[in-house]
């Protein structure tokens, strides 16, 4: 990273894994024009349930790039 970075907080879900939600996220990203993009932090796991079973993942993420 350079000297000046910038931090972005997102949240992304996925229906089939915490993967799955994380490259959602990065690809949302790039496609909305943030191009640099560093590293990420998981700050939160989450799920949704329906009928006892795993319905969605939820991440929330702290987003590194260069400013």
């Amino acid at each position: 990273m350079g000297e000046i970075g910038k931090i972005t907080e997102v949240v992304s879900t996925s229906k089939d894994s915490i993967e799955d939600a994380v490259s959602k996220a990065i690809k949302r990203m790039e496609k909305e024009g943030e191009t640099d993009i560093r590293g990420l932090k998981i700050k939160n796991v989450s799920v949704s349930v329906k009928d006892g079973k795993v319905y969605e993942w939820r991440v929330n993420l702290k987003v590194s790039s260069e400013f």
